[in-house]
């Protein structure tokens, strides 16, 4: 399948929809911002090459984010027309949850792994890093504290339980994020913009280990005993023990941030600490076990293409 325009143009309407979501002082901009990053994001997500699973996950990413996005402007038009909440429910309440969905947050998480199953590593990193921009900033504006709150910890225990028995590394960086979203939206309850350095920590960490996995052709977690390569090994699990937050690795650093935000609220510090340590265990389970168990037959043939095996240069003709 053919494009209409090449990846280049909708990767800049993506990066123009985030814009105008972000400097928008209205929430019919916010909206329209939104709707343009939605519709710029779909032909990424099917590609040159049309297969069955991006066509699966471009259909269920589009009805989830259209879905949440009509109650988006719903919940802006109850709020102008009624001027207030209407039978005890505020609009900024429907206005959390649709951009907890939108953002994947639990309990509305169930779309996420499955969208991100389906995608290559390229399009996983942009659903996981750029699609979160725009709906964390409005939600860092309009929020609901105790609903916020809740969906907070939910999404950092249901992302720490769900992770450990996956084998497939899209649902182990999918369930990650889920367990992320709880620690930033915990910082944002706690009215601090220091969220914000735990979003980029983490969009960093996220862009080193889909691009090590994109190289190495990694997907899931049985691929990662047939690494010959013991500096490849360490990348990747020095960068997944970095996501989970181990100190003195680099994404300790904003959850150290984070619990001196939070240090006056420490039952919900607690239950974060503990999603975080849960977290920690299978990603070092993966290491002993990378390091430990060596397959010497393989069960079967690894196809390479040139695509997959393509040098770090190729990296940017991907959108040209």
């Amino acid at each position: 399948m053919n494009l209409f325009f090449p990846p280049a143009i909708y990767l800049f309407f993506l990066i123009l929809g985030t814009m105008i979501s972000v400097s928008s002082s209205s929430l019919f901009g916010m909206w329209m911002g939104l709707e343009i990053n939605l519709m710029s994001f779909i032909p990424l997500i099917i590609n040159i090459e049309m297969n069955k699973k991006s066509t699966e996950s471009a259909i269920k990413y589009f009805l989830i984010q259209a879905m949440t996005s009509s109650t988006i402007i719903f919940s802006s038009m109850f709020f102008f027309i009624f001027n207030g909440s209407l039978f005890l429910l505020s609009p900024n309440i429907i206005i959390t949850l649709a951009l907890c969905m939108k953002l994947g947050m639990a309990p509305f998480h169930f779309w996420f792994p499955e969208v991100l199953e389906g995608l290559n590593w390229i399009n996983s990193f942009i659903l996981l890093t750029w699609q979160k921009i725009s709906p964390l900033i409005i939600l860092s504006m309009i929020f609901h504290p105790k609903s916020l709150m809740v969906m907070a910890l939910i999404s950092a225990i249901i992302g720490a339980i769900s992770g450990i028995n996956q084998t497939s590394m899209r649902k182990i960086m999918a369930f990650s994020s889920i367990s992320h979203l709880g620690w930033i939206s915990s910082i944002m309850f706690m009215n601090s913009s220091s969220w914000m350095i735990y979003f980029f920590i983490y969009c960093l960490t996220s862009f080193i280990l889909c691009l090590s996995f994109w190289f190495l052709n990694l997907n899931y977690f049985s691929q990662l005993s047939m690494l010959k390569n013991l500096n490849e090994k360490l990348i990747i699990f020095i960068n997944l023990l970095s996501l989970g937050g181990l100190p003195p690795l680099l994404g300790f650093l904003p959850k150290w941030i984070a619990m001196i935000s939070m240090k006056n609220s420490f039952p919900i510090l607690i239950i974060l600490i503990i999603s975080s340590l849960i977290t920690l265990y299978f990603y070092t389970r993966l290491c002993f076990s990378t390091f430990t168990l060596v397959f010497q037959n393989t069960t079967w043939i690894q196809k390479k293409t040139s695509k997959k095996n393509s040098s770090p240069w190729e990296f940017w003709h991907y959108f040209l």
